[in-house]
């Protein structure tokens, strides 16, 4: 996680502070990191949470009814988590 959370730390367009934004720059202890706004967790977290959730699924067979291919998905959402 630490990876991810370093990945998306750096300059970019200002998030909108949510009550999740709140809860991350409280809520700090299970990160390495005291410099990461919640901001570059919170896409950390994304980036990690969603391709989890396609390989998961493709792993567990649950794509093969619907007749495509689960690593065109594994790499659409790839490409829109890095862009």
């Amino acid at each position: 996680m630490e990876v991810l959370i370093e990945a998306n730390t750096g300059p970019g367009e200002p998030e909108q502070a949510t009550t999740f934004h709140v809860r991350l720059e409280t809520h700090r202890e299970w990160m390495d990191s005291d410099t990461a706004g919640p901001g570059a967790v919170r896409r950390a977290l994304s980036f990690w949470t969603r391709l989890h959730g396609v390989l998961s699924l493709e792993l567990a067979g649950h794509f093969t009814g619907m007749k495509f291919d689960p690593g065109l998905l594994i790499d659409d959402e790839l490409a829109e988590l890095t862009a």
